[in-house]
Parts: C-alpha cells; sequence; structure tokens
C-alpha cells in the first residue's frame, strides 16, 4: 500500500528538547497562522503523519501548550535540518 506524498513537513522545538521533532503532514495544508493559533491558544489537534522510511501514516496528538517553536516546510525526500 503506498501513501500520497506529504503535505509539508513539520518541524516542531518542544519544552524540554535540544533538538526538534520533524514531521512528515499528509492530508491537510498548515499554515502559520494556524501553528500561531494553536500554540497562543495551548490546544490539542491531530495530525496524520509518517516516518521517513515508512510507508504507513499514523494519528498523532499533540499538545501545542509544549510547543515552543515551529515552522513549516515544504515536503522533498532529501530535506533535513534542525533549529
Amino acid at each position: 500500500m503506498t501513501i500520497e506524498p506529504p503535505t509539508c513537513l513539520l518541524y516542531l522545538l518542544t519544552v524540554g528538547r535540544d533538538k526538534e521533532l520533524v514531521l512528515r503532514v499528509h492530508g491537510t495544508e498548515l499554515s502559520i497562522e494556524q501553528l500561531t493559533a494553536w500554540m497562543t491558544e495551548e490546544t490539542v489537534h491531530a495530525l496524520t503523519v509518517s516516518r521517513f522510511g515508512d510507508e504507513r501514516t499514523s494519528t498523532l496528538l499533540l499538545n501545542f501548550r509544549h510547543v515552543v517553536g515551529a515552522r513549516l516546510a515544504p515536503y522533498s525526500e532529501t530535506r533535513t535540518g534542525s533549529f
């Protein structure tokens, strides 16, 4: 079973972590405005994500109360990086 390509990469820096979490987001177009609102409102959101090299998606419940930094990037098979 193949999955649709991710819509974007979401880089999250969370409380207590030195490195960001990189998520491949599927099925939704995220915006900086959405992320800003979620962080400001400290809300929990479900995102469909996959890991690099994995052909399956899963639902991740993410508590934006613990997110101190976030950025979006276009999806690319070779993209890596950190804050």
